[in-house]
């Protein structure tokens, strides 16, 4: 939370409690500006990872469809659709959670029981059954891709709420900081000087006001 200068009485206890909170705010400072390295470090970790799964899941993908496409240019799109709408959708997968530096990662797993079998009668083209077999084995593969994606995704959105957190203090709260320290620590030392030219000003009319008691005194002789 940033200081407001004007609403802060300049005294040294607020002195010296902004000068502690200053130096906490420079720790948390430290310790979000580590946080930021280790996330860049995870995402490009990760990022390096999604490279290389994604071009073996597309190439493996590529190799599906172009069984796909010849097992229905073999059936006739006609019937190539009547064998997919047999099917109702029942993919179901486990959603759970990982916890990476303090960013909760999801994990898929897929449930085999819910990959549902196509009606494809017998005599059917052979290309097209491979198709099948090889989504079937993909899916997996998918999900991790999936995975993948939303664990950039979420180290991205972190890593983005702690920037935004480094910039309000760079900006706002550690310039509010310093600028009541110096504005206290200004009127302290200005307050400090007028008591001692105000010290120094008693002390001399002490002394003036002592020299004139004792230049009116008797001395011994007018006794």
């Amino acid at each position: 939370m940033a200081i407001d200068v004007r609403s802060t009485l300049p005294t040294k206890i607020n002195l010296i409690r902004l000068r502690r909170e200053y130096a906490t705010i420079r720790r948390i400072r430290r310790v979000l500006e580590e946080k930021r390295d280790v996330l860049l470090h995870y995402i490009r970790s990760v990022a390096e990872d999604y490279n290389r799964y994604q071009k073996e899941v597309y190439s493996r993908l590529e190799e599906m469809f172009t069984e796909f496409y010849r097992g229905e240019a073999s059936e006739g799109i006609q019937r190539t659709w009547a064998y997919a709408n047999s099917v109702k959708s029942s993919l179901r997968i486990k959603a759970g959670v990982t916890v990476m530096f303090t960013v909760r990662a999801p994990v898929f797993q897929l449930i085999p029981t819910s990959v549902a079998t196509p009606a494809i009668p017998p005599g059917s083209s052979p290309d097209l059954v491979e198709s099948y077999v090889m989504l079937r084995e993909e899916v997996p593969a998918i999900l991790r891709l999936a995975q993948y994606e939303e664990t950039i995704t979420r180290l991205i959105e972190e890593l983005k709420r702690t920037q935004r957190l480094i910039n309000s203090l760079d900006y706002v709260i550690i310039p509010s900081y310093e600028r009541a320290i110096k504005f206290i620590s200004m009127v302290l030392d200005e307050r400090e000087r007028e008591d001692f030219v105000r010290l120094k000003h008693l002390k001399r009319m002490l002394m003036t006001a002592e020299e004139s008691r004792a230049a009116r005194a008797p001395t011994p002789q007018q006794l």
